[in-house]
């Protein structure tokens, strides 16, 4: 049966966006945001699934992705500190090995662009975005103070939304300036993370939006 990744890049960027607009006022309803976590791992894994048959990949991806959400719902339970190292580890890792999956399959499909492999790139720059927002979470569990401007206290998902803002306004280079790196691996990792998100929009994406201009225009 043949698979067809349209549908599933639409649905992730959608699971993405609405994750992403509706998790910040969820407040404390823990049992929602573990099925909210558990609904965006099923939507990566099924992006996954669509863009690669090796057994190995698929089985590392649902792997991670079991690891961050069941790491995050311990946390939920217990509150240990050092399980919430682990989680932003763990969610770093998901995304960063699903978007870098997405990524090569949108790079092997490039000769031939439709707006659904479009969709799809836009969703792997949002899973970059997350994933730095999960490695700069891991970072300032381990130490405190990591960063300037952020507070870390035992109310673990409201640090975890902090950082996720960091992530997405260095990304996009806004650069507000309410939040900051204090120590030197977190400024490299900043700086690294604000290359990556231009030179994505500019190099793959913009690529992407022109070829499609054109094949369309040739129709």
């Amino acid at each position: 049966m043949n698979r067809d990744p349209s549908l599933a890049f639409r649905g992730l960027l959608v699971t993405q966006v609405a994750l992403t607009l509706v998790y910040p006022f969820l407040g404390e309803a823990w049992g929602f945001k573990f099925l909210l976590g558990v609904f965006l791992m099923l939507a990566l894994y099924g992006g996954v699934s669509i863009t690669v048959t090796k057994p190995f990949k698929l089985w590392t991806s649902l792997i991670l992705g079991v690891c961050f959400v069941g790491s995050y719902w311990v946390v939920a339970a217990t509150d240990i500190h050092q399980i919430k190292i682990w989680v932003g580890l763990f969610g770093a890792a998901f995304f960063w090995f699903t978007a870098g999956i997405l990524m090569k399959y949108i790079f092997s499909q490039r000769s031939q662009v439709d707006l659904d492999l479009i969709y799809g790139a836009v969703s792997v720059y949002l899973l970059i975005g997350s994933g730095f927002g999960q490695i700069y979470l891991a970072f300032a569990m381990a130490d405190p103070s990591a960063f300037a401007g952020v507070e870390v206290t035992s109310d673990f998902d409201k640090v975890s939304r902090s950082l996720s803002y960091f992530s997405f306004v260095t990304l996009t280079t806004l650069g507000y300036g309410d939040i900051t790196p204090a120590q030197h691996h977190v400024k490299v990792l900043a700086y690294f993370e604000a290359i990556i998100g231009q030179l994505y929009l500019t190099i793959l994406v913009a690529r992407l939006v022109g070829t499609y201009i054109a094949q369309s225009r040739d129709k």
